[in-house]
Parts: structure tokens; C-alpha cells; sequence
């Protein structure tokens, strides 16, 4: 029998397996297996539309039962009527009872088929509605001025400043000398004269001697054009969901937003015995705003003196000098970042919670957004979100739109969820809103590239945009949101999806594995906004290092030092904390930044540093870590101006000493040091610590590979990207050693070992073959001898031609398509070139079929499944999917390079029978049908496409099986591990 002490050690020992510690061969498998078959936790998500509410409970059990199927774990959903034809669709009432019906079947759905379901809290994407008072709407600072010579008595009315919706209240009243002509103020002689204004503007005041102006302070609504919703197709929501965007500066707004929307949804999804997971707030989008009820009252909260009597720098005064009236425009703007992060996302985070849901906010814009601390924002949800687009993929260069612009908050969510020990950064995906291409217009191996980038970058978990939810009596393709892409049951090639799912999936969950590595922190200051740039070569940290970027809130609060390294509570380390003090240094980027966010980011580092922030470096510095940077010159804000000057220029003095940044550029202090005069690059060199990531030619092409970095505890992860649009052989070097590299394909779930590499240096190097756009991760784990010697075989397969198949194929169409029920291709050919429309406007399967022999007696003895030669088909090029079967029997899905599958097990002799079902997109049909009479076409969608998405003249997408398609042999093993 079990003693006591023993059943205890054996339910610890249980107990310790069961929570993911394991023992080191069941990790391998469970590393092994869950890539093969990824976790929900890895799957992506989707954002799933109610466009105008138009759902029925048909549409929305379809929906959700197909996300289960092909591998989509979560759905967001958002009701708006952002749309992509010409006039509203009929829905039903939004919050009526119908609609509470609907939404309780969507979440007993979602709760039978173990589907994640969120809610976005809106009738559009970010927080409004038509219960959003102009009180609780967003605001800004308006003024208007009056000059006037004393003495004299004025009475009449002061000019009522800018009122928008005929909302303004006051604020305050002063006058004030201004001494000549360049605007500098007298600031002993602001005067408050609030008092002396009457309810209908009329104001009275025996004016002293001297030059006066009287400067009228108040606020009103921003005006923005999506600082109010109105009904499509005005604006993007539906009729009953207009109304104000929330003012995002004050709890008071987003709780009675909660109150109407928030409770409504949480009560009804506990009627329907579920839960929402989370609630969601989708990209700032909205405009600046610049002022809040008890915005003076915030303001002495977070900067520690009063506004008041610098009131009139906003007007574009000067109080005491330049440098100043700056730095308290900076307290200004960083008061606003405040209020964003602490009374919008931290309050919507607390609301959350306390009704047992997370968070989730793509809290760093796009567009033109205020001040903000973007990093404090995404720091307060469970679900730091940023988004990426794939516009102007057919007129790009290379295969693929690499343009930064397109991804520019991603490397900033990715570092959020670093720094602020989040596992999971994720990003809306694909989205795409441009004439002619945005609707069903790109395929799978289409998006791939952008996956690839954004994985690079930092993300790690997609939410595709988006699924359009639809009656199925609606037809295909259905009508849709104004942006694409669309992953919907409608699509061409949605039987298909899993494999492409699964690609994202397995990507997903090796980038979810342990923690990221980056050799470097940049430290980006404290001057307003603070954003993180896009991932690009950084000139002072050069090839193959990565980094992460913090703000003040991350080195004060949750840096500390161990063993001369910069950690964090969650176990994220780095080796220098560099004092960017900026967004960048490079002027391009900030152009690029501000030019995404309509904000200024100057590329100058600031010179100013809190007594907070100096204070928290001269401890990490005495406890050992390594600082680089200049000092800073003053204090960063007014609090306590002007002694705060002198305390900080005492405390750099400390730490820095007689460093010059040219002749001295090295003081040690402590256990720790600091630098200024040497690049990051420059010193983890001199410190030993050789480039991440490297590959041949890295000098002359920069950009042609990209890689992202996770190691979990004793287990390194790679994740390796071809940014080419060919296939490309290339030596790869990384800095692991003594361990065994193995090749992990993403796209097939295969794993084998490289056979052939080299150590040294601390390295490991080999060649690696990646197809177009191709990807692969390499993980190291297993021990080696460092001095392990190489085996001459490649890490990857050559291969050799056996046959071309290039001519006489047959080819069936769907007739209800519009397509012939069957013809003859004397050879491969792209559709759109087809002289017969019914095959040149085709959209969706068409199956090749041909009869062949294999009659070379080099593989007539070939026997199926032995290990050596191997015989593969390779289709050379498909749009945009395909399925093959050989003799029967189906040998998987291809959607990307390499057009290849193995035909080993499948192929006979003499008589075999190829098929193969290729599926290209909707959006020649779709064009196709433009040009004829409504009752003549083929498909049901959008009579017109707004902003001329589609047309009848936009240019036809190649589809087709293009070939050419060939039978190869290969004596490269490639079974699993």
C-alpha cells in the first residue's frame, strides 16, 4: 500500500509534470507534437463582422462551425455598416430583441463548439455610440483674444471662441502685458478675470495702463470626422448606432459607455449560459483631442503644479522664455498620454476584469491620434494589438509590397508585450482597402510574405480581417465589409484554408515559446509622443542584433539588475540600455512615423531626464548595468523648475564624471558601467557578443532574409524568412553552440536534422535552402560536442527531372460558374488569356486530369516506401490553390512554393491517373459579371463596389494551373524526427 509520504511525492511529481515543467523527453514530444498539431492558443482568431446586423442564426451556426473546421480558434465580433457596395443592407434592429436573440445564439454556438468569442464595444470599431453625450464626447482647447490699451473701461461681449455642434463651455478668462512684438508674456502680470464674464459673453473690466490682451479661454467638441459616426452611407455605421466617440480622457465617459453597452452584452451572453472571453477596442482612429472636463484637475495629478498660469503658451505666448513654454507644452501633451493610458485603457482594463473578461485594444493608433505613450497603452491590456495591410501587392516590386509603412506598429506591439511580460502580440492581418484589388483578390501564398514580415517583427498570434457574417440564402461570394481580406465559408478556396491555417498556427505557436531575445533596450525618454519605430537596421546596433525599445513607466517600474544584465519580472533580459531619448535618430523613419500617426517625432534625442528617471539609472548602474548615452542637460517637465535642473545636471555628474563622448567614453561605477562615445554595436563586439544572425551576403542585401529570435530555457527557436520571390541557397550562421541544429518546416509539419554544420566562435552555421517566400524555423536543443565534425550530406533536397507534363490535359469547369463542363488544354494555360469567357471570367474549381506511364526503367524498380530515391510531382506555379490526387488517392493541399508533393507511395507503373483541383479567386467572376445585366450574372454580391474596389475594367488576376508541371526524383530523406 501507498504510504501517506509517498502518495504526496507522487502528486507533487504529477503535479509538476502536468504544469508544463516536464521531463526533458516529454517536453521534446510536446514541443514536437503541438507544432505539428498546434494548440486553439496558437490558432488564429478572425474579426467577425455583423455588417448592418444582417445575420440570421443559419449564417451564424454556419459560420462558427466552419472556423472550428479548418483550424480558426476566436472570434471577434463587431457590428458596424463599414460596407462595400453602394447602399445599406436591411438588418435588424441593433440591441433590439432580435438582435439580443441572435447575439445569446452566437454565444450558445461559440460555448458548444469551444470557440474564444469576443466583442468589439460598438456599433462601429472604437468607443461610440448614441448614448455619448456631448459631455461625455471627445474635446478640445479653443481661445480667442482680445488686444486692448489701458486705461480705459471695456464693456461689451468677448468673442465666443470656435463651437462645434453648438457645445462650449468656459473654461477660464485672463488678460496679460505682452512686452513688444514677439509675443513673450509678462507672466507677473496674468490677471484671472473669470469672474467678470457673464453667461451671454458680456464682460466688463476697467483695463490698467499698458497693452492688454484678453484671452478667452473654453472648450467644445474636436470635430473630427470620426470623432462623430453617422449612418451609411454618410459615415460607417448603421442607423440606431450613430452617435460620438467617448472622451477618452476621463473614466466618467468610458463607464457610462459601459454602463449602456457593456453590461447590456455581458448580461445577455450570461442569459445564453456563456461568456464573452473579452471586450475589445479596435484601432484609434478618431483625431486628437485636447481637453476633458477636470482636465486641470488631471493635470496637477500628473504633473505636480498648476496649468492656470500658463494657459495663454497654447495660445501661442511665450511664459518666460522659449525653452520653457516648450517644456510645458511637453507637461501638456504628456498629460494627455496620461489620461489615455490610466482613465481610458487601464479603467477599460479594470472594467473588464472585474466581470471576469480580459481586455484586448489596438491601443497604438493608426492614423491621426494624439500624444500618447503607446507602450503604457498596449501595457494595459491582456491583448496588445497593432494591425499590418497588404495594399498595393500587384504593383510592388519583387513579389510583394515590402514598404514599412504597411507594418509600422508592430515591432511597437511585439516590444509592449516584451517588456510588459505579455506572451502573446497580436495583430489584425491582411487588411487591404484600395481601388481595384480589395476584395477577393489575393490568395494564400499572396499573404504569406506579409505573415512572414509581421512574425519577424515580433507578432506572434494573427486575427485575420476579416469574416463578414451572412445569411447563406445571401449567396456567394456574399456582400462584405469595405476591407479585405475575406475568410469566410464563401471563398473560393475555404476547403482548402486549413492548410494555410495551419501554417499560421504552427508559426504562432513557436513564437509564443519562451522569451524573446534581444541584445539591446533603447531607452525612448520622456518627451511626448512616445512611439516605438518600425523594425528596420538600426545604424549604431548594425546586422544581425535585434532589440526591444522601453519608456519610463517599464525602467522605472519593473527593470532591475542581475548579474550585469537588464531583467524583468517575467524573465526578459538585455545587455545595454541604450538612452535613445527619441522615436529614432534617423530622420526617415520619423518621417515615416509621422506621417502614419499626423504627429511630430523629431529624430533629435532629448536632452531632458525626470529626477525619477535618473535616479532608477544611477541604481541600475551601481547594481551593475550597463548604460549608454549622453546625459541629460535638464529636468524633463516644469515640477519644481527651476531647482529640478539642478538636481539632475548633480546626479549626471555622478554617473557620468569627466566623460567627454570622444576622448572619454568609458566610467565604471559600481558594479556597473556607463558609455557615451561608442555605438551598442561597437560594445557587445568588444564585449564578445558576435551578431544573433547572420548569412552570407548580409552586407550587400540586408534585407533579403529576416529572422526573429526565442530561446525557452534550453531550447534556442529561430524563425528564418525569405523576403525573395525566389529560391534561395544561402550559408546561415547562429549563436548557439554545442547543440544540434534541426530543420522545422511550418508549412508541412516536417522535422529533420541538419546533417552539415560547422561551430565556432560560439556559432553554428549551415546552408539552408528557402523556396520562395519560403520560411523555416531552426531550433536548437539537443547537445552536441562542439566538436562535432560535419557529414557531407546537404541539409536540404536536390532534385533531378524525370518527365514533363506539359501538354494535353482535360480540364471540367463548373457550368453553374459560368464555365465549360469540359475542354481540352494542349498545354498549360493562364485562364484570363482564354479566348472563351466562360473560362477566361471563371472563378472557383476546375480539375486537370491526364493518364500517364512511367516508363523510364531507372524508377521502374522503385519500391514504395523504402528510404533513398523518392519521386515527387512539382506543379511549378498555381493560382491559387491546389489539390492533388494520384491513382485515387489524395496527396494534400498545395498553396505556396514549392508546388511539390510526394508521389512516391501513389504512383504505379503504367495507367496512372492525375487529377488535380486548382482554385483560383472570386474577383473574376466578379468582374466578369459587372459587365453583364444583373439578372444575367453568375454571382450575388455588391451591384457596385465603393471607392471603385472593383470594376468592370480593373485587370483580371492570373488563375490557373500554370505549370510547368514535372515528375522529380530526390534521394534526400525528409521524414520526421
Amino acid at each position: 500500500m501507498m504510504t501517506y509520504r509517498n502518495t504526496i511525492l507522487f502528486i507533487c511529481l504529477l503535479s509538476f509534470v502536468l504544469s508544463g515543467v516536464r521531463l526533458s523527453g516529454e517536453e521534446t514530444d510536446f514541443l514536437k507534437n503541438s507544432f505539428v498539431a498546434p494548440p486553439d492558443s496558437a490558432k488564429p482568431r478572425v474579426y467577425w463582422w455583423w455588417l448592418f446586423n444582417r445575420v440570421d442564426k443559419e449564417g451564424i451556426t454556419r459560420d462558427l462551425e466552419q472556423f472550428r473546421a479548418k483550424g480558426i480558434s476566436g472570434v471577434n465580433l463587431i457590428c458596424t455598416g463599414g460596407y462595400a457596395g453602394k447602399t445599406p443592407l436591411p438588418g435588424v434592429e441593433f440591441l433590439g430583441p432580435e438582435w439580443r436573440e441572435l447575439f445569446r445564439h452566437a454565444i450558445r454556438e461559440a460555448a458548444r463548439l469551444k470557440i474564444e468569442i469576443g466583442f468589439n464595444l460598438a456599433g462601429g470599431w472604437t468607443m461610440m455610440g448614441p448614448w455619448v453625450t456631448p459631455d461625455n464626447a471627445m474635446k478640445k482647447v479653443v481661445q480667442t483674444e482680445l488686444k486692448i490699451s489701458g486705461p480705459a473701461t471695456y464693456s461689451g461681449k468677448l468673442a465666443q471662441p470656435e463651437t462645434v455642434d453648438g457645445y462650449y463651455h468656459d473654461i477660464w478668462v485672463q488678460a496679460f502685458r505682452v512686452n513688444g512684438t514677439n509675443k513673450l508674456i509678462d507672466n507677473k502680470s496674468i490677471i484671472d478675470l473669470t469672474d467678470k464674464l457673464k453667461p451671454n459673453g458680456e464682460f466688463h473690466w476697467e483695463v490698467p495702463e499698458g497693452k492688454w490682451v484678453i484671452l478667452r479661454s473654453g472648450y467644445t467638441l474636436t470635430g473630427h470626422p470620426w470623432s462623430k459616426w453617422h449612418a451609411y452611407p454618410e459615415g460607417d455605421t448603421f442607423k440606431g448606432g450613430e452617435g460620438y466617440e467617448i472622451d477618452y480622457l476621463n473614466t466618467a465617459s468610458l463607464e457610462d459607455h459601459f454602463n449602456h453597452l457593456g453590461k447590456l452584452v455581458i448580461e445577455e451572453a450570461k442569459k445564453a449560459g456563456g461568456k464573452l472571453a473579452y471586450l475589445w477596442s479596435d484601432s484609434w482612429e478618431c483625431g486628437k483631442l485636447t481637453w476633458t472636463q477636470e482636465f486641470t484637475r488631471q493635470f496637477q495629478r500628473f504633473r505636480g503644479y498648476d496649468l492656470k498660469p500658463f494657459m495663454p503658451v497654447l495660445a501661442g505666448y511665450t511664459i518666460t522664455d522659449s525653452l520653457v513654454s516648450n517644456r510645458f507644452r511637453e507637461d501638456f501633451d504628456r498629460t494627455i498620454q496620461d489620461c489615455i493610458a490610466e482613465n481610458f485603457y487601464s479603467q477599460f482594463n479594470k472594467l473588464c476584469h472585474k466581470y471576469g473578461m480580459k481586455v484586448g485594444n489596438e491601443a497604438g493608433g493608426p492614423n491621426d491620434i494624439p500624444p500618447q505613450d503607446v507602450l503604457k497603452n498596449l501595457g494595459r491590456c491582456d491583448i496588445p494589438a497593432g494591425e499590418f495591410w497588404v495594399n498595393g501587392h500587384y504593383m510592388a516590386a519583387g513579389g510583394y509590397n515590402s514598404d514599412r509603412h504597411l507594418r509600422l506598429n508592430l515591432k511597437q506591439t511585439a516590444t509592449a508585450a516584451h517588456v510588459y511580460g505579455k506572451r502573446q502580440a497580436m495583430a489584425e492581418s491582411f487588411t487591404q482597402q484600395e481601388q481595384d484589388r480589395t476584395h477577393w483578390s489575393l490568395g494564400p501564398s499572396d499573404l504569406k510574405p506579409y505573415a512572414n514580415d509581421a512574425f519577424c517583427e515580433g507578432i506572434n498570434r494573427i486575427m485575420l480581417h476579416q469574416a463578414t457574417c451572412q445569411p447563406p440564402s445571401d449567396g456567394k461570394p456574399g456582400y462584405e465589409f469595405c476591407a479585405g481580406q475575406h475568410f469566410t465559408p464563401n471563398i473560393t478556396w475555404w476547403e482548402q484554408s486549413p492548410a494555410f491555417f495551419s501554417y499560421l498556427s504552427r508559426c504562432q505557436y513557436m513564437l509564443q515559446q519562451g522569451l524573446f531575445v534581444g541584445d539591446v533596450c533603447f531607452y525612448l525618454g520622456e518627451r511626448p509622443p512616445t512611439l516605438v519605430p518600425p523594425k528596420y537596421t538600426i545604424p549604431s546596433l548594425g546586422l544581425g542584433y535585434d532589440c526591444d525599445y522601453c519608456n519610463a513607466e517599464v525602467l522605472l517600474t519593473r527593470m532591475s539588475v542581475k548579474n550585469g544584465r537588464i531583467v524583468l519580472p517575467d524573465g526578459m533580459s538585455y545587455r545595454l540600455l541604450v538612452l535613445q531619448n527619441c522615436t529614432s535618430d534617423s530622420p526617415d523613419i520619423c518621417r515615416e512615423v509621422s506621417r502614419y500617426q499626423k504627429l511630430t517625432v523629431s529624430p533629435v534625442p532629448s536632452k531632458a531626464m525626470s529626477l525619477e528617471v535618473i535616479s532608477k539609472i544611477r541604481e541600475m548602474v551601481l547594481n551593475g548595468a550597463t548604460i549608454v548615452g549622453p546625459p541629460p542637460e535638464y529636468s524633463a517637465g516644469l515640477k519644481n523648475y527651476p531647482d529640478c535642473d539642478l538636481q539632475i545636471r548633480k546626479i549626471a555628474s555622478q554617473l557620468w564624471g569627466n566623460l567627454d563622448g570622444k576622448n572619454l567614453t568609458v566610467r565604471r561605477l559600481g558594479k556597473g558601467r556607463v558609455i557615451w562615445g561608442k555605438t551598442p554595436r561597437e560594445i557587445l563586439l568588444e564585449d564578445g557578443v558576435e551578431p544573433d544572425f547572420s548569412f552570407e551576403g548580409q552586407t550587400l542585401q540586408p534585407e533579403k532574409f529576416d529572422y526573429i529570435h526565442r530561446t525557452d530555457r534550453k531550447t534556442e527557436i529561430y524563425f528564418i524568412a525569405n523576403r525573395t520571390n525566389k529560391t534561395e541557397t544561402t550559408d546561415f550562421s547562429f549563436r548557439v553552440n554545442a547543440k544540434q541544429p534541426e530543420i522545422w518546416n511550418p508549412v508541412t509539419g516536417k522535422i529533420h536534422k541538419a546533417t552539415n554544420f560547422r561551430q565556432a566562435n560560439g556559432s553554428t552555421t549551415l546552408s539552408l535552402e528557402l523556396d520562395r517566400f519560403g520560411s523555416c524555423f531552426m531550433v536548437f536543443r539537443d547537445p552536441v560536442s562542439k566538436n562535432k565534425t560535419n557529414k557531407p550530406r546537404q541539409n536540404f533536397a536536390t532534385f533531378k527531372l524525370v518527365a514533363v507534363m506539359d501538354s494535353s490535359w482535360q480540364v471540367t469547369f463548373d457550368p453553374d460558374w459560368g464555365g465549360p463542363a469540359q475542354v481540352e488544354f494542349p498545354k498549360l494555360a493562364n485562364w484570363i488569356n482564354q479566348a472563351d469567357d466562360g473560362i477566361k471570367y471563371y472563378s472557383g474549381k476546375a480539375t486537370y486530369r491526364k493518364t500517364f506511364d512511367l516508363i523510364d526503367q531507372t524508377y521502374l524498380s522503385l519500391k514504395p516506401g523504402e528510404k533513398g530515391e523518392r519521386l515527387f510531382l512539382d506543379l511549378g506555379n498555381v493560382k491559387n490553390v491546389a489539390e492533388v490526387r494520384l491513382n485515387g488517392r489524395n496527396l494534400g493541399i498545395l498553396w505556396c512554393a514549392p508546388w511539390q508533393v510526394d508521389i512516391t507511395e501513389a504512383i504505379r507503373e503504367k495507367g496512372n491517373m492525375l487529377e488535380i483541383d486548382v482554385i483560383n479567386l472570386w474577383a473574376n467572376r466578379v468582374i466578369g459579371d459587372l459587365k453583364l445585366s444583373k439578372e444575367n450574372r453568375f454571382t450575388k454580391t455588391h451591384d457596385a463596389f465603393r471607392f471603385g474596389m472593383l470594376k468592370s475594367d480593373t485587370p483580371l488576376i492570373d488563375s490557373g494551373l500554370l505549370g510547368p508541371v514535372r515528375i522529380l526524383t530526390s534521394s534526400f530523406n525528409q521524414l520526421e524526427k
